[in-house]
């Protein structure tokens, strides 16, 4: 097939048609501007009504101090590193302060497990809250009295349904009186009562403490699990460490209610509080247990202490101890006195580690060094007479019995203070305050968010459809991608609108005077404004003006589409002179690509160079260019090729010199059988040899077959896009078909291309037209 002219780019310039350079999108988002603005502009608005309509979410908080912990708990003298660690880490105080032992009662207290809402129509119902004030209810709107229209109050008090009923939707309706009524997810009946009276029916027991709301309006309830409702309540908990290891803890908690909010917050840190009192409080009381466990024991090793050095004393008649014996009995007497409490501690261990844990094996390791010390220093004074050594020893053994005695009752009386006073470990240095704004929603995040996702929006949505909702609207992708050469790119027109507008209201007298705005070569025509058109079958002329003609060259010569179209024309009468015959077919791959519109204007524009141009309507099944001229369709083509019809009978004159037309016809039953008849390119030579140029307008090629058998008679093809109208895929459909019907391109026209910035360029010669035309003599 061929292809005239070649396409002119270079190689490096074949790139995709998703591939856009820089200045290419600056180019795409400068002709669409006024969309991204738009887009911004309805993402600011949602955002505004965001601001406006969003419940707000207050935050309040509170900081606890957690303690150091205290040091042995028996207070004996011994090294820290014998002892298990005691310590908490913070991390492990932020997992009390989310365990169900602290949640459980703040969620019981303010029934985060019961979820109450009023019914409420979405977008008016929350507007009309941010009108209401708590506590009154409003009046109904548009007097729908079930629903919520703000300042409706309810508290429950307690609410226990069947394991069925858990998290389902129920319904509890307001009544008369403070009464109540609650309903099943299938508005089944389930307990009737009143406010402030426990109520129970059905296996429900429910307690409404108030309940402000007109009579009418429903509530939707849900009765949450006990593990999905500390779910959803720990969601609006955080925790958090204010500063690094310091101890320093803050809970914060976030709700609708400024009032609800800070009053959770604080019974959070007070349910901590409670808490940990309560666990140091056990361990203070398993400490005075054992304590008490051991005490009869210690005494009565006391006991037996203070009678064996009285028997021994007596005995000896109270030998006074020499200054070696003073010696021996203060470096032993602190030896017992370790290994004594060492020995204490071992015991109060193997109450919660087994003899093989390493703080067991510690205070072995420790009782064995202090044991092998003792029984160095006992060899160190074994010179000392034996009656001497044993008083000592006796008198050493009383007083480490009641050392250990005496400091055990201490340490009870201190741990009964202790548990009486217990603290917890933690502060609380800080209470939550009510807060008087709310966090969210912030209009300064919300509108700048708002005004990025806009200008965001607007770029991906022009973007999207110039890729993905619309055809093609570049005329290079054309050239590039199909080596097809874009002879034409036509502009939208307004006029022709304006003259389509005017035609189908009747108001053509709104339009200036033909003859004064047809161009210098058709004016000469325009004194004889009268043409003769044969309708088949009848035979009688009709006279009709061309007043009411509806073709832009015709009546806008200057616009800026027909100076496009001019171009068109010079192209395809260069490229008529290398083509096999003088028909021009003009086709187009889908309906509304502008054909019928080209093939017109064309047939006008020939025909003010002089030549002689016969226009065919060749659409047997949907032409129109007929109403083009305001004449019927009735008596051409269609009966010509079925031979009712004689050619010359079927030729009609427009008025405008040069131009003959021959309408579709009568619409047959199978156009295509009559284009493929012999008389078809019979006519077609008959017409070429009498005009000097043929143009035929078509059906569309992706439609029907008739363009294919008429593209193997003619010579040139004149392929016409509207843009963003065709697909890629359709572009490349039609030119293959193209290829195998053996039509031969011309070009194409990239027509009803929208008014842009980056399309202004394309007025200029019409402006320098015009301005020839008005201080130019005419030719």
């Amino acid at each position: 097939m061929d292809y005239y002219p070649a396409n002119s780019l270079s190689p490096a310039a074949e790139t995709e048609r998703g591939q856009l350079s820089a200045s290419a999108m600056l180019t795409l988002m400068r002709d669409h501007i006024w969309e991204i603005v738009v887009t911004t502009v309805v993402v600011l608005t949602l955002a505004v009504a965001y601001l406006l309509i969003a419940p707000p979410i207050y935050s309040a908080d509170v900081l606890v101090r957690v303690d150091p912990p205290e040091p042995n708990a028996l207070g004996l003298a011994l090294q820290q590193e014998m002892l298990p660690p005691a310590a908490p880490s913070p991390v492990t105080e932020m997992g009390v302060m989310r365990s169900r032992s602290v949640l459980d009662p703040v969620m019981d207290k303010f029934r985060f497990d019961v979820q109450l809402t009023p019914h409420k129509i979405p977008v008016l119902g929350d507007i009309a809250e941010k009108f209401a004030t708590p506590g009154k209810p409003s009046a109904a709107w548009l007097g729908l009295k079930s629903f919520g229209w703000g300042g409706e109050r309810v508290r429950i008090g307690s609410m226990d349904v069947p394991r069925e009923l858990e998290e389902e939707k129920l319904t509890l309706t307001a009544l008369e009186n403070g009464a109540f009524e609650l309903r099943g997810p299938s508005d089944q009946f389930l307990v009737k009562g009143v406010v402030g009276t426990p109520t129970t029916d059905n296996g429900v027991s429910i307690l409404v403490k108030e309940l402000d709301a007109r009579p009418g309006t429903k509530f939707e309830v849900i009765r949450w699990n006990e593990l999905d409702a500390i779910k959803r309540f720990e969601d609006a908990i955080k925790v958090s460490d204010k500063v690094k290891d310091s101890g320093l803890l803050q809970i914060e908690y976030t709700d609708h209610s400024a009032d609800r909010a800070t009053e959770v917050a604080n019974e959070l840190a007070q349910q901590y509080l409670a808490s940990a009192i309560a666990s140091r409080q056990l361990n203070d009381t398993t400490t005075l247990a054992f304590i008490n466990g051991e005490l009869p024991r210690l005494l009565v090793d006391l006991r037996k202490a203070e009678d064996a050095l009285k028997r021994y004393r007596s005995t000896v008649q109270s030998m006074q101890p020499t200054s070696e014996a003073q010696a021996y009995l203060q470096g032993g007497l602190d030896l017992d006195k370790q290994i004594a409490a060492l020995q204490l501690q071992r015991t109060q261990l193997l109450e919660r580690y087994t003899a093989s844990s390493r703080w067991v094996q510690n205070i072995d390791t420790q009782l064995a060094q202090l044991q092998d010390a003792r029984a160095k220093f006992g060899d160190h004074f074994s010179g000392m007479p034996s009656s001497e050594r044993e008083s000592v020893d006796l008198l050493r053994a009383q007083k480490v019995a009641e050392t250990i005695y005496l400091g055990m009752v201490q340490k009870a009386e201190q741990l009964q203070v202790r548990r009486a006073s217990t603290t917890g470990g933690a502060h609380i240095l800080d209470r939550a305050i009510r807060p008087h704004r709310p966090v969210k929603p912030q209009p300064v995040l919300v509108l700048g968010a708002g005004l990025i996702l806009g200008i965001v929006s607007g770029v991906v949505l022009v973007f999207m459809r110039r890729h993905v909702m619309t055809g093609v609207t570049d005329p290079r992708y054309v050239e590039r991608c199909m080596s097809v050469p874009v002879v034409g790119e036509v502009l939208f027109s307004q006029q022709q609108l304006l003259l389509d507008r005017s035609f189908a209201a009747g108001r053509q007298n709104s339009l200036p005077a033909l003859g004064e705005r047809l161009s210098p070569p058709l004016q000469k025509a325009a004194p004889d404004m009268q043409f003769r058109g044969r309708a088949a079958g009848v035979g009688a002329a009709a006279s009709v003006s061309s007043d009411s003609s509806r073709i832009l060259a015709a009546c806008f010569p200057h616009d800026t589409s027909v100076e496009a179209l001019r171009a068109v024309r010079t192209a395809v009468t260069r490229d008529l002179a290398h083509a096999r015959n003088n028909v021009l077919m003009v086709v187009g791959p889908t309906p509304s690509a502008g054909k019928s519109f080209v093939a017109a204007n064309l047939a006008i524009l020939h025909a003010e160079i002089g030549s002689r141009v016969v226009l065919i309507d060749a659409d047997m099944r949907r032409g129109h260019l007929a109403s083009l001229f305001n004449e019927s369709n009735r008596g051409g083509l269609s009966e010509v090729l079925s031979e009712r019809m004689p050619l010359r009978n079927a030729l009609r004159t427009t008025g405008i010199d040069g131009l003959t037309f021959l309408s579709c016809g009568v619409r047959p039953e199978n156009p295509a059988a009559l284009l493929m008849k012999p008389r078809f390119k019979d006519v077609l030579d008959r017409l070429a040899g009498q005009f000097d140029l043929v143009i035929i307008d078509t059906p569309p090629f992706l439609a029907v077959t008739d363009a294919s058998i008429i593209a193997n008679e003619a010579g040139s093809s004149l392929l016409v896009l509207r843009s963003g109208m065709q697909s890629e895929q359709e572009i490349v459909d039609t030119v293959k078909k193209m290829e195998r019907a053996e039509g031969r391109i011309a070009g194409a026209v990239f027509n009803g291309i929208p008014l842009r910035r980056s399309t202004r360029n394309y007025g200029y010669e019409t402006n320098y037209a015009s301005d020839f035309g008005e201080h130019a003599p005419t030719h």
